[in-house]
C-alpha cells in the first residue's frame, strides 16, 4: 500500500514536471515568434515561462533528491573512512532537511501573505507562484526521509552518496 502511494508520487511528480518543461517550450518559442517575426508580442509569455520553470524547480529538486542527482563533493567524502563519511552524510542530510523544514515555513508564510496580489500579465493570484517553495520543500523532505530510511525499491544507488 505505501509503496504504490509513494509511486504514485514520483510518478506523478515526473509527469508534472515533464508537462511544465513542454508548457514552458511552447510558451517560450510563442513569445519568441510573436516578438520578432509578428513584431506583435504576446504580454503573458514571460510570465508564464517564469511560473513554469519556478514550478519545475522546485518539484524537479524533490526527484533530484530521491535520485541522488544533486551536486555533491563526493570527492572529499570519497576519502573518509566509512563510519566517518556515514556520520558526515547524515549530518548533511538532516541539514537539508532543516533548511527546508525552514522553506517550507516561511514559504507558507509568504502564499498566505500574497493572497490578495494579482500577477500582472495573467492575472492571477500571486499564490500560484508562491506555493511553490513550500509545496517543493515539502516534496523534498519527503524524498529525503526516503533516501534516509533506505526504502527498499524506492531508491536509486547514487543517492546515498549525496549531502
Amino acid at each position: 500500500m505505501l509503496r504504490t502511494i509513494d509511486n504514485g508520487i514520483v510518478l506523478i511528480t515526473s509527469w508534472i514536471v515533464a508537462s511544465l518543461t513542454g508548457v514552458m517550450c511552447v510558451v517560450v518559442l510563442m513569445g519568441v515568434f510573436t516578438r520578432y517575426v509578428l513584431n506583435d508580442a504576446l504580454p503573458w509569455t514571460e510570465e508564464a515561462a517564469r511560473f513554469a520553470l519556478l514550478w519545475m524547480s522546485w518539484l524537479g529538486g524533490g526527484l533530484a533528491v530521491r535520485k541522488g542527482a544533486h551536486i555533491a563533493a563526493e570527492f572529499l567524502i570519497d576519502r573518509l573512512p566509512p563510519s566517518l563519511r556515514a556520520i558526515i552524510v547524515v549530518i548533511g542530510q538532516l541539514s537539508a532537511i532543516f533548511f527546508l523544514a525552514i522553506c517550507v515555513w516561511y514559504g507558507f508564510g509568504l502564499f498566505q501573505r500574497v493572497a490578495f496580489q494579482s500577477t500582472v500579465a495573467l492575472g492571477v493570484t500571486m499564490q500560484l507562484p508562491y506555493a511553490a517553495v513550500p509545496v517543493g520543500s515539502a516534496l523534498m523532505i519527503y524524498h529525503m526521509m526516503i533516501v534516509m530510511l533506505r526504502v527498499p525499491g524506492a531508491v536509486t544507488r547514487d543517492s546515498e552518496l549525496q549531502v
